[in-house]
């Protein structure tokens, strides 16, 4: 004996086929991250600049900018940071709190001493499911 299907059941057979083949990882911008395990750790890179005799240099300031849309995203720095910067020469570029998840940027980096720019680098930068890195662009200098 032959049954026949109900034109309900085969409409919500096909709509349930839809939804499942259309669906694909880009749907939820973070679905790969989902089971990554992180380390705990908080990365920052720095830019290290040193003079000729390879002693750290002393920048007056310094600013990052995202070169998309010119927004400062300089990374603050507390009274000891900052001497601590300037002991060793290294300055913050971007930290892991920097960038979403599964973003890349371009920014730019300044320093100034006098209030003349002595130093200006471009880099491209990028975070994956848990950490910052740098795609392009040199993190040591020699003035």
């Amino acid at each position: 004996m032959i049954q026949f299907i109900k034109p309900f059941t085969i409409i919500t057979f096909l709509l349930a086929i839809i939804a499942i083949t259309s669906c694909n990882n880009n749907d939820d911008f973070n679905s790969g991250c989902k089971e990554t395990f992180c380390t705990e750790e908080f990365r920052t890179i720095v830019v290290s600049i040193k003079d000729q005799d390879q002693n750290p240099v002393v920048l007056d300031s310094f600013e990052v900018i995202n070169l998309e849309n010119g927004e400062n995203m300089t990374i603050s720095l507390t009274v000891s940071g900052l001497e601590m910067a300037h002991r060793l020469g290294q300055y913050p570029l971007v930290d892991d709190g920097s960038l979403g998840m599964s973003e890349e940027r371009q920014i730019q980096f300044k320093g100034y001493i006098n209030n003349e720019e002595v130093i200006s680098r471009e880099y491209t930068v990028s975070t994956d499911c848990c950490h910052i890195d740098v795609v392009s662009g040199m993190l040591e200098f020699i003035l």
